[in-house]
């Protein structure tokens, strides 16, 4: 069998953000997904990469017509904490308190993210490694 070497995978991605921020990183694309939203006519492109570093990066374009912004994240988590910048500015968090804020930004009542929160923790380990 012969060994595949993972960094063959990577490539060299370059990021934007409307706030001056600018960001490049060899890294491969995880997910991506797009939204329309039939009320404003815009479209958001939602992409997660993973960086060689193993840092999480995501990437939020959204557009209607000429008008466009452009979002970007880094999301490093180490053991208990998270480190969550937007390339200005960085916040580092108790991983316990990041999921309380998705959970609560997503509209997910409390009683039901205990229940949900076990399967976002897995999915965040697979992640990162």
């Amino acid at each position: 069998m012969t060994k595949v070497d993972s960094n063959a995978f990577l490539e060299r991605v370059f990021l934007r953000s409307d706030n001056g921020a600018e960001l490049s990183f060899r890294g491969k694309l995880y997910s991506e997904s797009a939204y329309y939203d039939e009320e404003t006519a815009s479209l958001t492109r939602l992409r997660l990469f993973v960086s060689e570093g193993r840092e999480l990066v995501y990437s939020i374009v959204s557009g209607a017509g000429a008008q466009k912004t452009r979002r970007h994240y880094v999301v490093e988590p180490k053991e208990d904490l998270c480190r969550i910048s937007d390339g200005i500015q960085t916040l580092t968090l108790p991983t316990e308190m990041l999921f309380a804020a998705v959970f609560g930004l997503c509209g997910i009542d409390p009683e039901r993210a205990e229940e949900l929160k076990p399967g976002f923790e897995e999915n965040l380990r697979m992640v990162i490694g």
